[in-house]
């Protein structure tokens, strides 16, 4: 069992939606493939040193939930983490940065809602992919409610879109910039077959109700593909961790 930081240090200058994971009906795609497709996706949660996710009680209405935030980009958490050791020393002196993968957050939700555990992740995307989201899907509604979103290569065709593979893949990027690159040297290989291709947005929490309610050969083919930034941002944090620090070093949640 992972284990959970309760703590009352609010989330400030953020915010994210609740992303609620329902359990996967017969029709679904195999919770095997989910957890496959997302576990190469990296995130980062703020911990304590035993490995103790940071939470917040939230409520209204008289009704309290426990909320964990989980930042998409190293640069989101690291900021959370130094603002929250200025505002409450005490409660963050042992905070510090972990990386999980998506699936194991997915999987937790999961475990939480068969028990009736009233704990939710809240999901923080970066301003600037919001922002390329919102250029390119609208009406977008630029709220306190932002949606992880992810961009992917389509082609219109009698009024639908349909997304261009590549060696039978689909790619799902969460790098708007990733994708405009994968594009371009797509448009190289074959620009008669992709010449009206465009980036369209999807969102994260889409794609997982869609996981968790079909199952149809066109899902077999999506592949998540996380942002250059956070790859390189594991390679750095596991650099550090070599060398003599003042903070704690990173490790992952317990089990």
């Amino acid at each position: 069992m992972y284990k959970f930081l309760i703590s009352l240090i609010a989330v400030v200058g953020m915010s994210a939606p609740l992303i609620a994971i329902a359990p996967p009906p017969a029709q679904a795609l195999p919770e095997a493939k989910i957890v496959e497709k997302l576990q190469k996706v990296p995130v980062f949660t703020i911990t304590n040193e035993t490995g103790n996710f940071l939470q917040q009680s939230v409520g209204a209405n008289g009704t309290k939930r426990l909320v964990t935030p989980v930042f998409m980009e190293l640069r989101d958490a690291a900021s959370f983490l130094k603002k929250l050791k200025k505002d409450q020393p005490q409660h963050s002196k042992v905070a510090q940065i972990t990386v999980v993968p998506l699936s194991e957050i997915y999987k937790l939700q999961l475990e939480a809602q068969k028990k009736a555990d009233n704990m939710s992740f809240v999901f923080f995307p970066t301003e600037q992919q919001l922002k390329n989201a919102q250029l390119l899907k609208k009406p977008y509604q630029y709220n306190a409610f932002y949606p992880v979103p992810l961009f992917m290569i389509a082609i219109k065709q009698q009024n639908k879109y349909v997304t261009v593979q590549e060696n039978n893949l689909t790619p799902l990027f969460l790098d708007k910039q990733q994708a405009q690159q994968w594009l371009d040297r797509v448009r190289k290989k074959d620009p008669k077959l992709v010449a009206k291709a465009e980036i369209k947005v999807n969102y994260l929490h889409v794609v997982l109700k869609d996981f968790q309610g079909q199952n149809y050969p066109g899902q077999q083919q999506l592949v998540l593909v996380p942002s250059a930034e956070s790859v390189e941002s594991i390679r750095k944090l596991q650099a550090s961790q070599a060398k003599p620090v003042a903070t704690p070093a990173t490790t992952a949640p317990k089990k």
